[in-house]
């Protein structure tokens, strides 16, 4: 009895992670595309992008092919440009816009709409409407 238990539990772990998988796709010229982990066809947990260069484009999380949580925006330097967070594949929370490695702005979004905006910390500071 104990053994077929233990059996069951081992298949059902086994069975859930054989079918997440880690993927990559590449551009025409044979450079890497994107690259994270695929379950059932969707994309999930954290993924790369990449521009026809090699450098970094975007990284983030998803969840049932959506983005959510915090994503990472970057230029062709591979220089960050963006701090977003995600849900549903929206912006929902805080979005931090960086120029020359500085941040210039800051901007607050409620599922996909711009609610807020600030262009110094000590605006960010007063405002009692966060």
């Amino acid at each position: 009895m104990a053994k077929g238990l233990l059996f069951l539990v081992f298949m059902t772990i086994f069975a859930t992670s054989a079918q997440k998988k880690y993927a990559k796709s590449y551009y025409p010229t044979g450079t890497i595309q994107a690259e994270g982990w695929m379950s059932h066809n969707d994309k999930v947990d954290y993924w790369y992008f990449y521009y026809d260069n090699g450098n970094k484009k975007q990284e983030g999380h998803f969840e049932d092919n959506k983005k959510c949580k915090w994503w990472l925006f970057y230029d062709s330097n591979e220089v960050i440009t963006r701090k977003t967070e995600y849900q549903n594949d929206l912006q929902n929370g805080i979005s931090i816009l960086y120029k020359d490695g500085n941040i210039v702005k800051a901007e607050k979004y409620k599922m996909g709409v711009k609610t807020n905006e600030w262009t110094s910390l000590s605006a960010y500071r007063n405002d009692k409407n966060k």
